[in-house]
């Protein structure tokens, strides 16, 4: 009578469980502590993370060096307007109306920039060469290119860039001034000393 007895469904139930035991769907594990990663894995993650960062740093690095370096291109333009405003109302540069004796380097007090910082944390250079000394129809202590002409006739605005050397020195295209952000050809140009 009854077609599906408790015998029968023994027998389906035994019938399925020894084909889930040869199935991939029922895996037994062997008996003993579970295995995590072997050491070669574990090297190879380890060789891929430290292959990623040694990319990813430079790439890094080189992308604040730009900012930084933009933002002081920056910075510099809107000092030299302050500058050039000063002239305008006043008649002369700031750093005063009598020429220069010397090479050190005027404050830029009156325009309220005295101790205006870089994006490495060193003041802002200004020399005012209007007013300063003249040798040969030229500034006599001016920042200079590679064929050795003044940069300015007017003043030298710049940055001593991420070396932070100061004094740096005249020539942009020695290393020490090579990084500078310069102010050049009387603000026309304003960049890395060593694109000039």
């Amino acid at each position: 009578m009854d077609k599906y007895g408790p015998q029968s469904v023994s027998v389906c139930l035994s019938v399925l469980l020894t084909h889930l035991e040869r199935s991939h769907i029922y895996k037994q594990r062997p008996a003993g502590p579970c295995h995590g990663f072997t050491l070669i894995e574990l090297v190879i993650a380890v060789l891929i993370v430290l292959t990623l960062t040694g990319i990813a740093i430079p790439l890094a690095s080189d992308y604040i060096h730009r900012a930084k370096v933009v933002r002081a291109i920056a910075e510099i333009r809107m000092v030299e307007k302050e500058i050039l405003f000063f002239e305008t109302e006043k008649g002369y540069y700031p750093g005063g109306k009598e020429p220069i004796i010397s090479f050190m380097l005027e404050s830029m007090r009156e325009i309220g920039k005295d101790n205006f910082k870089d994006p490495w944390g060193t003041p802002y250079q200004y020399r005012n060469l209007a007013q300063g000394p003249i040798s040969g129809g030229k500034p006599k202590f001016c920042r200079r290119d590679r064929s050795y002409n003044p940069l300015n006739y007017d003043f030298d605005l710049y940055s001593v860039g991420p070396d932070r050397q100061v004094p740096t020195h005249n020539q942009i295209t020695v290393n020490k001034g090579a990084d500078d952000i310069v102010r050049a050809a009387n603000g026309r140009y304003v960049g890395e000393g060593s694109k000039f």
